[in-house]
């Protein structure tokens, strides 16, 4: 029950958000208000990850470390993973039902525009903070999904 509420509670609060960042396109336009989304997420993402790496206290951080501690933002969110992948190379994880689309589609936002912000933002997030733990590396969305009910595929890889 608790996912059900966390993700109820995402898709509200993101609906807000994405009311804003329209809000704020329709004065400045998409491109700068995407812009400056990106800006403030890679900031977010710096701040969580040095944050994370000085609580967890790990030295060497590979791929499934990393992933370990950059999963939590997600969960918070009511969003479930299926990892498909695991080495500490490399992790590939199928992301299911996600309040960032829901809220993005129930403003009227079409999937390409969806998937802009979603790099612009959540994803600069995560590969902000997945640099910080080790500058080797990086967060990468392998398939974006084309409807609430389908999936997007991402990954945390080293090297």
């Amino acid at each position: 029950m608790a996912g059900k509420d966390a993700f109820t509670g995402a898709k509200t609060a993101l609906l807000a958000f994405d009311a804003y960042v329209n809000t704020v396109a329709q004065e400045i336009g998409m491109e700068r208000a995407v812009s400056l989304m990106t800006k403030a997420f890679e900031n977010m993402g710096v701040m969580q990850g040095q944050m994370m790496k000085q609580q967890a206290g790990i030295k060497e951080y590979d791929a499934q470390t990393a992933w370990s501690l950059l999963k939590t933002t997600p969960e918070d969110l009511g969003i479930k993973f299926q990892v498909i992948e695991q080495s500490p190379k490399k992790v590939v994880v199928k992301a299911g039902k996600c309040p960032i689309y829901e809220a993005a589609q129930t403003l009227g936002l079409d999937g390409k525009t969806i998937e802009t912000m979603c790099n612009a933002s959540t994803n600069r997030f995560d590969e902000m903070l997945v640099k910080q733990l080790n500058p080797g590396l990086s967060f990468r969305l392998r398939k974006f999904r084309s409807a609430p009910d389908d999936f997007c595929e991402e990954e945390v890889v080293l090297g």
